[in-house]
């Protein structure tokens, strides 16, 4: 089923405000959600209100959700999303960062005892949209094994780097450090199919093909020791140096273990302060215009730029509709009819 954008804000909305949200944080998590979704990136779309109802429900996520700040000096901040909605934390903390870049250059905040703060994506696009280079990291519980081990420790610890190009949508990378998402994996599970060999283990530290049995094991790192080495620096950075949980010491957002401890880092750069914003943009036009112009290998229609799919996806689900799995939207009209809403998706 295909939704207009308002009308899976208004529901998402709904159900966090039902949920004891303030009405400006639900407005805040739910635009979060429907633009991961309107970019294809379903596995932080709404389908994630069905973990939050859960998580509120045991006691393990907090809402109206309060972001106060733990420390705050010059170019630096700390923040602690005390265990509330990890969007709304999430927008807090990149708020702050470009503050503090456009009145020093450089911004960088670290966030403590948040959950799942979203797609980066979504997260990093927003600063770069503002003329602001924005570079986001956030942890995960163990899922990825490290180089040469044969369990996991480090989460799929993601990275987004967004960066300005003037009139056109930003340059933005979004990937995690693992070889494939976990959602991958546990749609794979869900569907019945098989998953090439080379993504993950079992529990045992064999190689499978078998996404339930990948699930009980571990992911593997992207190339090897390099994403390795990527998901420890990512670790570091969002959980230790904001004080939050790191390694084994994080739980699980999509199982009921506990309090996710989950940190994040965000870091903003004011374009103005180096080579000059028009200037930086006339550099971008002329180096991403040599880029889509090269020759073609066999098979390739176009030379994709770091988030140009996902840009396009936007604009057709802007045109179109965001599509919705039957699944989600049963879910999502199960919850709202729980709480007691007249609202129904699957009735729209």
């Amino acid at each position: 089923m295909r939704f207009a954008e308002n009308t899976l804000l208004g529901a998402a909305s709904e159900i966090l405000v039902l949920l004891g949200e303030s009405s400006e944080n639900a407005r805040i998590a739910a635009t979060a959600l429907v633009q991961a979704d309107m970019r294809g990136v379903s596995t932080h779309g709404i389908n994630l209100l069905r973990l939050v109802a859960q998580r509120i429900e045991a006691k393990m996520l907090t809402v109206p959700t309060n972001v106060t700040t733990v420390s705050d000096d010059a170019a630096t901040a700390m923040l602690d999303g005390n265990d509330g909605l990890g969007q709304v934390a999430a927008s807090h903390a990149l708020e702050r960062a470009m503050d503090k870049a456009l009145e020093f250059g450089i911004g960088m905040v670290t966030l403590r005892n948040t959950n799942n703060i979203g797609a980066l994506g979504c997260l990093s696009v927003t600063a770069a949209r503002r003329g602001v280079i924005a570079i986001i990291t956030t942890n995960g519980n163990p899922s990825v094994a490290p180089f040469g081990a044969a369990e996991p420790y480090f989460g799929t610890n993601p990275l987004s780097i967004a960066i300005p190009c003037g009139a056109r949508e930003p340059l933005v990378l979004d990937m995690s450090s693992s070889i494939v998402a976990r959602g991958k994996i546990r749609l794979a599970s869900l569907s019945g199919q098989t998953i090439p060999l080379g993504w993950a283990l079992d529990e045992t530290g064999e190689p499978t093909t078998d996404p339930k049995k990948a699930m009980k094991g571990c992911l593997l790192p992207l190339a090897g020791p390099k994403g390795s080495g990527l998901a420890m620096m990512i670790d570091i950075l969002s959980g230790m140096l904001s004080g939050s949980g790191y390694g084994r010491g994080l739980k699980s957002f999509h199982e009921l273990e506990g309090k996710t401890g989950v940190g994040a880092a965000f870091i903003c750069i004011d374009i103005r302060r180096f080579v000059g914003k028009e200037n930086f943009g006339r550099l971008i036009e002329e180096y991403t215009g040599q880029i889509k112009v090269l020759r073609k290998q066999p098979g390739f229609d176009e030379i994709l730029l770091p988030g140009e799919f996902e840009s396009k996806k936007a604009m057709e689900s802007e045109e179109h509709g965001i599509n919705v799995p039957d699944a989600v939207v049963k879910g999502i009209d199960e919850i709202l009819g729980k709480l007691g809403s007249p609202v129904r998706l699957g009735s729209l």
